[in-house]
């Protein structure tokens, strides 16, 4: 029983991941450019506030679901048995790193999503011309992205 709630558990964070990720890879490159072209700014902006509710979802379940993760991986490692070894130093000094991580790609992700909608809303409602992002707002995309590609890496540290 204990191992089917731990892959569950793991199923969840991953899926999570996934959607969270996916989605922002997903909406930076293909939706959100093909909708700028076609869509009035109070269009977009409705797109971008909904794709905003869902990837908060996902910054909770992540974040719960990953303290579970390394609440079970703790426990079998005999951690509170106080028969903690060199592995699970490294293993909690990679976490440690891949949570900080999370958080920089977060906050990346909050400064980009904040600024984009602040740009989106600056906009009048009657304008229906292509407003481009400044690219100060597309380096917080980039600093998001490549923050997610190490937080990605060091997920796979974790694995071996």
């Amino acid at each position: 029983m204990r191992e089917s709630v731990e892959l569950f558990i793991r199923s969840v964070h991953l899926i999570a991941a996934i959607v969270w990720f996916g989605g922002v890879i997903f909406s930076t490159f293909i939706a959100m450019p093909i909708l700028q072209r076609s869509l009035p700014p109070q269009s977009l902006l409705a797109v971008h506030n909904r794709f905003r509710a869902l990837i908060r979802l996902m910054i909770h379940v992540l974040l719960t679901t990953g303290a579970m993760v390394f609440f079970i991986v703790a426990w079998n490692s005999g951690f509170f048995a106080q028969q903690n070894g060199s592995d699970f130093k490294t293993y909690m000094l990679t976490f440690v790193a891949k949570l900080g991580a999370f958080g920089v790609m977060a906050l990346f992700w909050g400064l980009y999503s904040s600024l984009y909608r602040r740009h989106l809303e600056a906009i009048p409602p009657d304008d229906k011309t292509y407003h481009s992002p400044s690219p100060y707002i597309n380096v917080w995309r980039g600093l998001m992205l490549v923050a997610g590609l190490i937080v990605f890496a060091l997920t796979l540290l974790l694995k071996n």
